[in-house]
Order: C-alpha cells, then sequence, then structure tokens
C-alpha cells in the first residue's frame, strides 16, 4: 500500500519541524523529529518500508522495532485527520 499526502494540506518547516496546516484551514499541527521526517519523504507516494528508512536514516540510533511502530502508527494517525491518503499498490 502506498501512502501519498492529501490535497490542499500546507506544510511550512520551522525550526527543524514540520508544521501541517489541514486543507480546511481549522487545525494545525506541529510534528516532532520524526513525524517530519516522514511527512517529508511523503513528497511522493511510498510505502511504509520507504518511510521507516527515512527515518531510520535520520536516526539510526532508534530500534528498527521502535521505529516500525512508530511510523504505523503515525500514519493511521494521518489517515484518521485526513492528511494523507492511501493508493493500493
Amino acid at each position: 500500500m502506498l501512502y501519498r499526502r492529501a490535497d490542499g494540506v500546507l506544510d511550512q518547516e520551522v525550526d527543524g519541524v514540520v508544521v501541517l496546516i489541514t486543507a480546511a484551514g481549522d487545525e494545525l499541527l506541529d510534528l516532532n523529529a520524526t513525524g517530519s521526517v516522514v511527512w517529508r519523504a511523503l513528497e511522493a507516494p511510498a510505502d511504509p518500508e520507504t518511510l521507516v528508512d527515512a527515518v531510520r536514516a535520520a536516526h539510526p540510533e532508534v530500534v528498527a522495532d521502535v521505529v516500525a511502530a512508530d511510523v504505523a502508527t503515525f500514519l493511521d494517525e494521518l489517515l484518521g485527520a485526513g492528511l494523507v491518503l492511501t493508493d493500493q499498490s
């Protein structure tokens, strides 16, 4: 499964982390360092494994299983908020 950014979501990098504004403009989200890496990696549609690899490259000190779980949880949160969509691959 591929994930991609939803249309209309605005993002801005501030002090090294990403801030998202929902398409409706009614919510502002500050991402942590890991979330910021995932969001940047979603510039093009990506599968979870690619996103995990991006986080591992940015934060090699974090255990791979922890990264995979964190990325999966974050993707679920983004989906629930309508900030990303999925494309079946």
